[in-house]
């Protein structure tokens, strides 16, 4: 058993981190493309300009929305772990009921 948590910690590792890195891997290419872009342009109209740089404000708001989904993330896989070894538990003690059907059911 303890093989199969292990061997799942590991995948699920490998999942977030190929995700992490997708995404980095990707604002790269997006930022290398625009670099590219920009030089090879012709300059803007002179009735257009570049938009102005975010204040620092709203550019903290979005650091703090994706810190707060990914440790709401964290925390159901923690809670979800949790529920999974309590199973296991009483699947091993031999607690479970043959006759349970689902939750609030009278197992008759």
């Amino acid at each position: 058993m303890n093989g199969r948590r292990r061997m799942a910690s590991v995948l699920t590792a490998a999942v977030l981190l190929s995700i992490l890195l997708a995404g980095a891997f990707e604002a790269r290419a997006q930022e290398a493309a625009k670099t590219q872009a920009g030089t090879t342009s012709v300059a803007a109209p002179k009735g257009e300009s570049a938009p102005p740089p975010r204040p620092p404000k709203e550019r903290m708001a979005v650091a703090v929305l994706l810190a707060w989904v990914w440790v709401s993330i964290a925390v159901l896989i923690g809670i979800l772990r949790l529920r999974v070894r309590e199973a296991d538990r009483v699947f091993r003690l031999g607690l479970r009921e043959t006759g349970h059907k689902g939750f609030g059911g009278s197992g008759e």
